[in-house]
């Protein structure tokens, strides 16, 4: 009696920290992403290169993430949750650690690979099982708190790998990044051991790209991570110019779009909304205001930091969205559907910052946000038409 009680308390602890270890697996995807960025000129310095070729690396993470998705994410849908996405987590610390002893650009870039490689498994298979996990109508709850892992990782991740770069070098922050992962792993291991993602069983990429809704969810998704990435790479050059600010200030608008993000998941997490075409037509709308608004945001900083946290708060509800929307139409097979999202989300972190650099070039920042707000809009009629 008192085995089978301690074992039930056991599974009862172990259920409770699924949803946080989930929310650590995006966390550790987010600041690898993003790590790279504050501290580009420490890098090249010590390893004696430009800071173009040291940003490669950040290129090669995300091609590599984009394959790996659409060539392992259905791995979620095959073995069990805790083996993929634990063995996802312990491949990004080893990737880690080797960045953190790379001896030149090249030797970063490969390891980044690897990172890219974790990734394209991790981040479409935390996606689904947050989904394929969560109780009935509680699926954009459950998703709201672990896509709050990348709030975390820009409100804390960033100007803490700046700040540990500045102290201690910035070898440090990847053998920091590291052993989060490897702790992330062991988590992750432990709490989905024998969790199972696919329902009637595993559908390869293209397959399930003919399911019924997907093709469109996923245009729907490109266009809106275009607007976003378009927008967020020249977000801090953007306010830099606006107000005259050095890097710090910059990075305060990024920490009120985190807190946006960030509190919009929590809101998620208590109110659970349902997810229907009316709901996400209203958030796509808001959002092309808020694009648009920045133009008038930039008159004034307070105007601009209560802009970031609209904009966060709007990307996180937007988001979210989308991917219960993915998971609802892919039951059967959303470790490849969320594949399929992945890979659509990092050809968006290339197409947007291509489209906007010349624009940000001639019109500046309000000329990015603008167009933003034009590809957010064509993903509302998208919604409208064929949802």
């Amino acid at each position: 009696m008192t085995y089978s009680s301690n074992a039930k308390k056991q599974n009862n602890i172990l259920l409770a920290l699924r949803v946080p270890a989930l929310l650590m697996g995006v966390m550790m995807v987010g600041a690898n992403s993003f790590v790279l960025s504050p501290i580009l000129s420490n890098v090249a310095a010590d390893l004696g290169a430009y800071p173009a070729q040291v940003a490669w690396a950040i290129s090669v993470f995300g091609a590599a993430t984009a394959l790996s998705a659409l060539g392992f994410a259905t791995m979620i849908d095959r073995w069990s949750a805790g083996r993929v996405l634990g063995g996802g987590a312990l491949l990004l610390a080893l990737a880690q650690a080797l960045s953190g002893m790379s001896p030149g650009w090249v030797w970063l870039c490969a390891s980044q690979a690897v990172a890219g490689l974790a990734t394209g498994v991790l981040l479409p298979g935390a996606y689904a099982t947050t989904a394929a996990t969560a109780p009935e109508g509680r699926a954009p709850a459950r998703l709201g708190v672990v896509l709050t892992g990348w709030a975390i990782s820009l409100v804390v991740a960033v100007p803490l790998a700046a700040f540990v770069a500045e102290q201690s070098g910035w070898r440090m922050v990847y053998a920091l990044l590291s052993g989060v992962s490897l702790l992330t792993a062991g988590c992750l291991f432990m709490t989905l051991p024998r969790v199972r993602n696919a329902v009637s069983g595993p559908a390869g990429p293209w397959r399930a790209a003919k399911l019924p809704g997907v093709p469109t969810l996923l245009v729907i998704m490109f266009a809106y991570m275009t607007a976003f990435y378009g927008s967020f790479a020249f977000y801090g050059e953007g306010l830099r110019h606006a107000f005259s600010v050095d890097a710090q200030g910059a990075g305060l608008f990024v920490l009120a779009y985190g807190i946006g993000f960030g509190v919009a998941g929590i809101g998620l997490g208590i109110l659970a909304p349902r997810i229907s075409r009316a709901y996400m037509l209203s958030i796509f709308v808001c959002l092309v205001l808020s694009y648009g608004g920045w133009r008038f945001a930039l008159m004034s900083p307070a105007l601009a930091f209560a802009a970031a946290v609209i904009w966060g708060g709007l990307n996180q509800l937007g988001l979210n969205a989308l991917v219960v929307s993915l998971n609802r139409q892919a039951e059967a097979a959303r470790g490849a559907v969320m594949g399929l999202n992945s890979a659509v989300t990092y050809s968006a972190v290339f197409a947007g910052p291509a489209i906007m650099g010349p624009l940000f070039t001639s019109f500046g920042f309000a000329g990015v946000t603008s167009v933003a707000a034009v590809s957010v809009t064509v993903g509302a009629l998208l919604t409208w038409r064929n949802l």
